[in-house]
């Protein structure tokens, strides 16, 4: 059902989406709905949920696997927008909705800031390491990555593999914010 959900939200917006809709594509009866979900907006949540707890689960992942603080964060940022690429629909849906509701809401549904949180422990961390440089403010790059990031779903429409699209993300943001030790490693690394 929240597959549906997506699918109709991404082509016709929330708004003009109905519970009829979802129902007819999924092969239920529209009153079988309730059965699930209470209202719209539930489905609505159910789906921000879903979307919110896969992404966090595999930028947490990245975050704590093996290397230095800049080969977790390469390993976050190719997770991130390989599932934007591969979840088109649903990460969209998850953006533009996200954005309409107000703070408390968002706070409430999905917590306050956490997935910005990974990205800026992680920065921090490269900074003790000598490998992020210390100059830039872990909070506000932390931001402007995501904000890079979260622009895929704008223009992605697989001309591109994924892969492709995380590798350029990948090149870009580490060498924007490395040290010469920390590119030095990188790429070193790469190397062998």
């Amino acid at each position: 059902m929240i597959e549906a959900a997506a699918d109709i939200f991404y082509e016709k917006g929330y708004d003009a989406a109905t519970l009829q809709e979802i129902a007819e594509r999924v092969g239920i009866l529209k009153g079988s709905i309730y059965y699930y979900i209470k209202t719209k907006a539930d489905l609505r949540d159910h789906l921000l949920l879903d979307v919110h707890n896969r992404g966090l689960e595999m930028i947490r992942a990245a975050a704590d696997s093996d290397g230095s603080s800049l080969d977790r964060l390469s390993a976050m940022i190719r997770g991130h927008v390989t599932f934007f690429c591969n979840n088109v629909a649903k990460t969209t849906v998850y953006l533009h909705e996200l954005r309409r509701l107000d703070a408390a809401e968002r706070n409430k549904l999905l917590g306050a800031h956490a997935y910005r949180d990974v990205f800026q422990q992680v920065i921090e961390k490269g900074q003790s390491e000598g490998l992020i440089l210390p100059e830039l403010d872990p909070k506000l790059t932390s931001q402007a990555m995501l904000s890079s990031l979260n622009s895929v779903y704008h223009w992605y429409r697989s001309a591109r593999s994924p892969t492709v699209v995380a590798e350029y993300f990948v090149t870009t943001i580490i060498r924007g914010h490395a040290t010469d030790k920390g590119i030095l490693a990188t790429y070193a690394g790469l190397a062998r």
